[in-house]
């Protein structure tokens, strides 16, 4: 049995919820014992900057109690540098460090700090493959892990579409990529427009981050721990747009998985690790113009057979690539190979 710690970047933030928590009880069952070690102060730094050097020299202080915290474990999972964009005491910790990525977070400070975590771990396990492209600079030992879905929890609805009366077009995420949203909010609009009984459900945490052009039009529901099992299953499409830059191209389409994982299929833009999802199946629809996002949505929310056709075959490529118990896997593969 390995014992492994993994040092988060808090209670709240989603890269702990769902790349360490969720598969804590799944690597169990592979000889996996992880701790996860959650921070007090966090990584990143307040609003109000007159507050900043107060927080940092409290930040480092809590981080230099990891090092005692961390002895005695097989190895240690860093999510990410411990303080956003800098690099502090990643080389400090005891035993064999492996970094754990899912955003392009070498964009920050040239690298500095994502360089830094790199170099300190005997290897580094990235959420898609355009990371570990960029990560195999720092570090020879490169594997690929995406970020797994509880297909036990995520149940689908089979009669979903059963009802004429509504039919959810649905995106789910944190304020800080709702722009996406709001960048094919023409297309939305115009959709919503062709029948009285299209309704779009934007999950997030603030109903002030809704985009201005989509507030007469979107149903506001407040994002809590686990709503995803709630509210998922009960859409006909989720949407994943991007823009196409080297941020987007470094996210591992999470919302993405989510949504297929709950039987209902799903249009995203043709950006980075969306389009390897949806090569595989396919459960959804790629879209860039205006005119692709209104013709696909269109498509989805009108024809019931295709809707629940899609929706079942993304659901089989969540569970043979993407669940947790794969996931878990995945990571005793890794701790075999490296430690």
């Amino acid at each position: 049995m390995y014992k492994v710690a993994a040092i988060t970047g808090g209670k709240n933030a989603p890269a702990a919820i769902y790349r360490i928590r969720s598969i804590a009880e799944p690597l169990v069952e592979v000889g996996v014992r992880l701790h996860e070690i959650c921070p007090r102060i966090p990584k990143y730094p307040p609003s109000t900057i007159a507050a900043r050097p107060f927080w940092l020299v409290a930040a480092l202080l809590e981080r230099l109690t990891f090092i005692y915290k961390t002895a005695g474990y097989d190895a240690v999972i860093l999510q990410r540098e411990l303080i956003s964009t800098l690099p502090t005491i990643e080389r400090l910790l005891p035993g064999d460090k492996i970094l754990d990525v899912d955003d392009a977070i070498y964009m920050h400070r040239k690298g500095w700090a994502a360089k830094n975590a790199a170099q300190a771990s005997i290897g580094v396990v990235c959420g898609n493959e355009v990371l570990a492209d960029h990560f195999s600079q720092w570090n020879s030992k490169i594997e690929v892990i995406p970020t797994g879905v509880d297909v036990d929890k995520m149940k689908i609805q089979p009669n979903r579409l059963m009802s004429t009366e509504r039919r959810v077009i649905g995106w789910i995420g944190t304020p800080g990529n709702l722009p996406y949203v709001d960048a094919i909010s023409d297309s939305l609009v115009a959709v919503l427009k062709q029948n009285k009984n299209f309704e779009l459900r934007i999950v997030t945490s603030s109903s002030e981050a809704i985009p201005f052009s989509l507030k007469p039009y979107a149903t506001f529901v407040k994002w809590y721990p686990g709503i995803e099992f709630d509210e998922l299953p009960s859409w006909s499409v989720g949407i994943m747009p991007l823009a196409d830059d080297e941020w987007t191209r470094g996210k591992c389409s999470f919302k993405l998985l989510q949504y297929l994982s709950a039987g209902i299929p799903a249009v995203a833009s043709p950006v980075g690790m969306n389009v390897e999802v949806l090569s595989e199946g396919s459960g959804g629809c790629l879209a860039r113009s205006k005119s692709e996002w209104i013709d696909a949505l269109l498509m989805i929310l009108n024809d019931s057979e295709y809707n629940y056709r899609m929706g079942l075959v993304g659901r089989r490529i969540v569970e043979e690539r993407y669940s947790l118990s794969v996931i878990a896997n995945k990571w005793r593969y890794v701790l075999d190979k490296w430690l």
